[in-house]
C-alpha cells in the first residue's frame, strides 16, 4: 500500500478544458459628399470639380462700360446619395487684375423668379455684399446650406457691376473670373 501511495503522490492529473470562440465583423462604408451644378433653370446637372472644368455662367458681359450691370444664375446641389452640407463662395481668381479691380459684385440666394435686379432687395439672403454695397471680385462670401440627396438646390444669383471709376485704358480689355463654391459636408 505504501508503494501505491507514493505512486499516487508522484503522478499529475491533467483535466481537459473545453474552449470556444466567437468572432464578429463589421463592414464600414464611408459616406459621400459631392456637388453638381447647372447654369440654367431645368438644365443639365454636371460636376465641375476643378477651375479647368468650371461651369460657364451666362453673363451678358460683352461690352461692359462704367455703371453697367450684369446678372447670371447658378444652381448648386448635392448628388444622389450625398450628405447635406454648406456651400461657401470663395473670392474669384482672374486673369486681368486691372479689369478685375474695376468690377464689383454681390450674390444672393433666392428661391423663385429670374436672376435679375429684383433679387437684390433689402430682405434678400446675401452671401456677398449687401443691398447697399457691392464688393471686389476677390471677396469671399458667407456660408449657406445645401440639402442632402439632390434635394432643394441652392439657387445663387450673381450681380457684377463695372464701377463708375473704371479707367479709360480698360476699353476693349477682357477677363475671366473664376469662383470656387466650396462645399463641406455636415457629417
Amino acid at each position: 500500500m505504501a508503494g501505491g501511495l507514493v505512486l499516487g503522490v508522484g503522478s499529475t492529473l491533467t483535466l481537459a478544458a473545453w474552449n470556444d470562440s466567437e468572432f464578429a465583423t463589421g463592414t464600414f462604408t464611408a459616406s459621400s459628399f459631392r456637388l453638381e451644378s447647372s447654369v440654367n433653370s431645368g438644365g443639365t446637372w454636371l460636376a465641375h470639380p476643378t477651375s479647368g472644368s468650371a461651369a460657364t455662367m451666362a453673363f451678358n458681359a460683352a461690352g461692359m462700360s462704367p455703371n453697367s450691370v450684369n446678372y447670371a444664375p447658378i444652381w448648386i446641389r448635392t448628388t444622389a446619395g450625398s450628405l447635406s452640407g454648406t456651400l461657401t463662395l470663395q473670392g474669384a481668381s482672374n486673369d486681368n487684375a486691372a479689369l478685375a479691380a474695376a468690377l464689383a459684385y454681390r450674390v444672393v440666394r433666392y428661391s423663385s423668379g429670374t436672376c435679375d435686379s429684383s433679387q437684390f432687395t433689402a430682405g434678400a439672403s446675401y452671401l456677398v455684399g449687401t443691398s447697399a454695397s457691392k464688393v471686389p471680385l476677390t471677396t469671399a462670401g458667407a456660408a449657406t446650406a445645401v440639402a442632402a440627396n439632390s434635394l432643394s438646390p441652392a439657387q445663387l444669383c450673381f450681380e457684377v457691376t463695372m464701377l463708375s471709376s473704371a479707367d479709360n485704358s480698360l476699353q476693349g480689355a477682357n477677363m475671366t473670373a473664376t469662383w470656387e463654391i466650396k462645399g463641406t459636408s455636415d457629417s
